[in-house]
């Protein structure tokens, strides 16, 4: 299968819940990553603090977090450098205003998060280029964004 051209950055949150609750939307996005279907993408600190989360929170999930995170490959957007940061940070906490800005510097279709109170917070859409959504609203941003190409002839 071709790589898909909708990427969606995924926050920390995300992909914690999806461990927790693998029927919501958070679940059916990273299944929807599993199978090429979207692509995702996450930055050193999102695998960072997902192994920090883990070891603190849910010491069980640590190995089926790694056999998840081998089976989805995901691409690792690249740190960024100091200057495109320091916008970020004067709006975020350090480890938030890293993957918001890699996110940005990935050029992704989507970030998706569960931190709505930091993500969401006034001001921070104005950062990037992409929206900052829930799960269930980042499906229904990848329906409308798949929609016209089911439209018409399949073959």
């Amino acid at each position: 299968m071709a790589e898909s051209p909708y990427r969606i950055f995924f926050d920390t949150s995300v992909y914690i819940a999806a461990l927790l609750s693998p029927n919501g939307a958070g679940g059916e996005l990273v299944r929807l990553a599993e199978v090429g279907t979207v692509r995702m993408v996450v930055s050193e600190e999102v695998l960072i603090e997902s192994d920090r989360v883990l070891i603190a929170k849910f010491p069980h999930l640590i190995q089926p977090s790694r056999k998840l995170w081998h089976n989805l490959k995901p691409e690792i957007a690249d740190l960024p450098p100091a200057p495109d940061l320091k916008p970020f940070l004067n709006a975020l906490p350090k480890g938030d205003a890293a993957i918001l800005c890699a996110a940005q510097a990935a050029k992704v279709s989507v970030f998706v998060t569960w931190n709505t109170r930091d993500f969401m917070a006034p001001g921070i859409a104005g950062l990037v280029n992409f929206p900052i959504l829930v799960p269930a609203d980042t499906l229904k941003h990848f329906r409308a964004w798949i929609d016209p190409f089911l439209e018409g002839p399949l073959f």
